[in-house]
């Protein structure tokens, strides 16, 4: 019996060994690697047209894009970023990389990099971060007719797709600018925006960035709110959610202009023409947001905050008030002393440990009209007030005798609009 075993044993041990000998694989890592790579460089060149993409960075919205590659490892790129990038054909390099997996990499800035770009200003994202996208993508899944991709730091999902002759005409012809038209509702000056379509009024919001847009009206007396994404399409844009008004259906807006000297955008929703401009004051004033902003920071003995001071005629920050030296913020404080609200800049001192105050306006408790709005006198000055430069503009612009309208955006945040034209505002965070 033991003999047997032995037998057995030895058998096993002998076979073992010729597993051993053999290869499992008939390529070395880097020449199974390196026909991938080959495999995903043929397929990115495969198509004559180009590839219509879109993308979705982490901060939401869908974007439209157009590639080119050749074997120069050279790309040549259309966006729905804005007019400019859906206009204009830019041309930038590309590789392929092995990086733990296949990777294709927009190795020069592009079309593409503006919407990771971490300076705000550029897409209207965070600070940082910009729109959590990517220009480094892991090929995930190769199709006959389509390729997927995965952002390598955020994520990002980026999907190829063999474009026709007829999608390479629309960038080329102008029909996805023609589209982009609608961005210039951004350029109306006037806080409020307002779409009448139909003989309906709308006051609407876009955040151009996450691609939203926001639709307020009145029905009986109650305003009605309704949000929805939306994303461009040669000629116009689609909503991802129809607005139903009753017996108004909204899928989104076609024959998209832009009239620079009106200040205007004029539009069609189906069969109905349109046209969006600025408004004076809100669709439903809300009687009682200048009170309720006052009486929360009153409440906690606290005050509210603006960053980037007055907005005013299209310019953010318009009197410079953070160009002051060690310019922290301005402030408004109800009841810094009893009967006595304080605007002020704020800034940090001279060790930069702290913030303190140099001068600031002493200002009476608002009057509340029953109208809506808030208006401010002032009372005197603590300290030496300027009064010229960004200090003494922004508190003449504050004591306008129309006063303000107040939106509140948030729990914590306020907008104060003013009831003079609408064109000048300031953001109050709490």
């Amino acid at each position: 019996m033991k003999r047997i075993i032995l037998n057995m044993l030895s058998l096993l041990l002998i076979f073992s060994a010729c597993r051993k000998d053999k290869p499992v694989f008939d390529k070395s890592p880097d020449e199974r690697i390196n026909k991938t790579l080959s495999e995903y460089q043929a397929a990115l060149i495969s198509s004559p047209t180009g590839w219509k993409a879109t993308i979705i960075p982490g901060s939401g919205g869908i974007y439209h894009y157009y590639f080119r590659f050749n074997n120069e490892n050279r790309v040549v790129m259309y966006s729905d970023f804005d007019t400019a990038t859906a206009k204009h054909q830019k041309e930038s390099s590309y590789r392929l990389k092995a990086l733990q997996q296949p990777t294709l990499i927009f190795d020069t800035y592009s079309y593409l990099h503006l919407l990771a770009d971490p300076d705000a200003g550029v897409n209207g994202g965070s600070y940082g971060s910009g729109l959590l996208s990517d220009f480094e993508f892991s090929l995930d899944t190769l199709y006959a007719d389509s390729i997927i991709l995965r952002g390598k730091m955020n994520n990002t999902r980026l999907r190829l797709e063999k474009a026709t002759q007829q999608e390479l005409d629309e960038w080329q012809n102008g029909k996805w600018a023609d589209a982009l038209s609608f961005i210039n509702v951004a350029n109306i000056k006037n806080y409020f925006k307002r779409l009448n379509l139909g003989g309906v009024d709308y006051e609407i919001t876009v955040e151009p960035s996450s691609r939203t847009i926001i639709f307020q009206w009145l029905s009986g007396g109650v305003i009605k709110r309704f949000v929805t994404t939306y994303l461009y399409k040669p000629g116009g844009i689609v909503f991802e959610s129809p607005l139903i008004n009753g017996g108004q259906t909204i899928t989104g807006f076609s024959d998209i202009a832009w009239n620079e000297a009106g200040q205007n955008l004029t539009l069609k929703s189906g069969s109905q023409s349109g046209i969006i401009a600025g408004g004076i004051q809100p669709l439903k004033v809300d009687l009682n947001a200048p009170k309720r902003w006052w009486q929360t920071a009153m409440n906690n003995e606290a005050y509210w905050e603006s960053f980037a001071g007055f907005h005013a005629n299209g310019v953010d920050d318009a009197f410079g008030i953070s160009t002051l030296g060690s310019f922290y913020s301005l402030i408004y404080w109800p009841e810094y002393d009893p009967d006595v609200d304080l605007f002020a800049p704020v800034f940090v001192n001279s060790a930069g440990t702290g913030l303190e105050l140099k001068y600031g306006a002493a200002i009476n408790t608002p009057e509340f009209t029953a109208d809506g709005r808030a208006v401010f006198t002032i009372l005197g000055t603590y300290g030496t007030y300027p009064n010229t430069g960004p200090a003494a503009q922004s508190l003449i612009q504050l004591l306008i005798s129309q006063g303000y309208y107040f939106i509140q955006t948030s729990a914590t945040s306020y907008d104060m609009v003013s009831a003079l034209d609408a064109k000048t505002w300031i953001t109050w965070n709490f």
